[in-house]
């Protein structure tokens, strides 16, 4: 049966077999319900008729985009094709053509075991042992690591590394049996200049390099006895196999990662970006605590991308997810059937950053296991057993690890091995002086992905921005931000334009309001709105209330109004 793979948007992770007719779009009735606003009620059409799938848009709002083009007619879709709707990525998956069969296969069965079969010894096993141990590798610190170890292994060197660099000199990646080696600069030219395998006596070289491309580092062994021709062609094998998995591994990787910014100038925020500036220096954990919505995961992706692990990878555990979903997420699964095996976080994140969101959510029996990997820099191996990881672990929490200790909140093993810098990520309501700087900044980013201009604010808006007491913090603020740009871009913002509860004077105090409040209220909205209407001439204003010009003064005296005029 045909299937649709949600890859991103509210349904992300979800596989939908579909057959017949079948619908996408926001409205309840849809075969594939998208809770989105950019998605139109009935947005997607799909037909699977006669072996083919045929798609067409439905007149939706924003369109409908098959491998970046705009849908204009019905179309065939192949397999493979990737619809865009809304935030949502789906990816098409044709029927299967293999199925199983009752009839038995002609002549004789030979079975053997699978691991009888792989080769267990000589140049051939060192290969496939090798290449294993490469493909499963998950970041490219790992994989030089790796490709050294196996290099020492199937040649019998005594030292082994992997090194990065040109000619002028190398970085050291890994290297094993030793602190340090050094390298001749005749084998390095040989190998990086003219792509050549070379070997001296005790000494073996060859290129880092993948297909189509040019050397980008180096392969290297030493040992007392002479290598020999065998050796060599292992080297040369290696250093392309190598070469293809950091390959591999970087195509995975956000290629030129986006630079991370943290939004505001007011002092007390400062202090914060200079305390993350100050970890990124660090290679210690670091615990983020404050309340939810004062942006921690973000604080965390700042003080990553301006560390020394920026250009390893960043792996997210959300530790409210499922005992089940978290263990696994964490330390990885082994397979089922049409179910590959997971690896770990931990070794997901080699050579960068593991960042737990809510790590107080943590089940007891899996913080035990995850706090003796942290302290021995340890993750669970695919193939079994533990191997050594380099990764600075980051959490997330709403406070700091000695409350949490005293309330009972996190197993004390798991508070050591995460003891290092912690950093209190500030509530919005003390540092109200951000509220524009950011309400701007959110706007400008979601209209620059739409290609609208964004809203302008009203004074009487913008003050009721500054004195909303923002619960929700910078995510509530953020979601404010977005809703104004998609409902009012290039348009302004009044004060009736914004939610009820910043309508309502942004205090904490959340008591009923009094009938003289509401009223109260009522009285605020119709003057500033007639204020705007006026362009801020008050005459005209006060002439379309029905109320003297002294008594408008009053009135805008009274709510503290901001009048400000315009050309008509």
């Amino acid at each position: 049966m045909a299937a649709l793979l949600l890859l991103t948007g509210p349904q992300a992770g979800r596989r939908h077999e579909v057959q017949g007719e079948i619908f996408i779009g926001r409205s309840p009735s849809c075969t594939i319900s998208l809770e989105d606003a950019k998605v139109s009620r009935k947005h997607v059409r799909l037909l699977i008729e006669d072996g083919q799938a045929r798609v067409s848009d439905l007149g939706s709002r924003n369109g409908t985009l098959v491998n970046g083009e705009k849908l204009e007619v019905e179309i065939i879709l192949l397999p493979g094709d990737r619809l865009q709707v809304g935030d949502s990525t789906v990816l098409f998956e044709p029927s299967a053509r293999a199925s199983l069969s009752d009839r038995e296969a002609d002549g004789e069965l030979h079975t053997s075991p699978v691991e009888e079969l792989i080769p267990a010894v000589g140049a051939v096993a060192g290969l496939y042992h090798a290449g294993v141990a490469l493909i499963s590798a998950t970041s490219e610190a790992m994989v030089l690591r790796r490709a050294a170890e196996e290099l020492g292994r199937s040649v019998n060197a005594e030292k082994a590394a992997a090194l990065l660099g040109g000619t002028e000199g190398l970085m050291t990646a890994a290297v094993v049996g030793a602190d340090s080696v050094e390298v001749p600069r005749s084998l390095v030219r040989g190998a990086l200049e003219r792509k050549e395998a070379g070997r001296v006596k005790g000494l073996l070289c060859a290129p880092l390099i993948a297909s189509g491309g040019a050397p980008f580092g180096i392969l290297y062994a030493e040992r007392p006895e002479p290598f020999g021709e065998e050796e060599q062609r292992t080297i040369a094998a290696l250093g392309r196999l190598a070469g293809e998995a950091v390959t591999s591994v970087r195509s995975r990787q956000d290629a030129g990662a986006a630079v991370i910014s943290l939004i505001g100038s007011s002092r007390p925020f400062r202090k914060t970006v200079e305390s993350a500036r100050r970890a990124a220096s660090s290679h210690e954990s670091v615990v983020l605590h404050g309340e939810v919505g004062t942006g921690r995961a973000q604080t965390a992706r700042y003080i990553h991308s301006r560390s020394s692990k920026a250009l390893g990878p960043f792996v997210v555990v959300d530790c409210r997810r499922s005992a089940v979903e978290t263990e696994e997420a964490l330390f990885g699964r082994t397979s089922a059937p049409g179910v590959p095996p997971q690896s770990s976080a931990l070794l997901k994140a080699d050579g960068g950053s593991l960042l737990l969101l809510s790590i107080e959510s943590l089940p007891r029996h899996v913080s035990e296991r995850l706090a003796r990997l942290i302290a021995k820099k340890v993750a669970p191996a695919r193939q079994g057993g533990e191997e050594p990881v380099d990764v600075r672990v980051m959490v997330t929490a709403r406070a700091s690890l000695e409350a949490m200790q005293t309330r009972g909140e996190i197993d004390a093993e798991l508070a050591r091995a995460l003891a290092g810098v912690e950093l209190e990520t500030l509530p919005l309501r003390e540092r109200k002086a951000d509220v524009m700087q950011l309400f701007e900044w959110f706007c400008g980013e979601l209209t620059r992905t739409r290609r609208k201009e964004p809203p302008s604010l009203s004074p009487d808006a913008k003050r009721l921005l500054g004195d909303h007491h923002w619960p929700g913090n910078v995510e509530e603020l953020r979601l404010v931000a977005e809703r104004m740009s998609l409902l009012y871009g290039g348009g302004e913002v009044t004060a009736l334009h914004l939610p009820p509860e910043i309508q309502d004077g942004g205090t904490a105090d959340t008591a009923p309001q009094s009938l003289a409040e509401r009223i109260s209220r009522l009285e605020r909205d119709a003057i500033s709105e007639a204020l705007r209407q006026a362009n801020g001439k008050k005459i005209r204003a006060a002439a379309a209330l029905g109320i003297s010009r002294p008594t408008l003064d009053k009135k805008i005296d009274e709510f503290n109004l901001v009048v400000e005029k315009k050309r008509a």
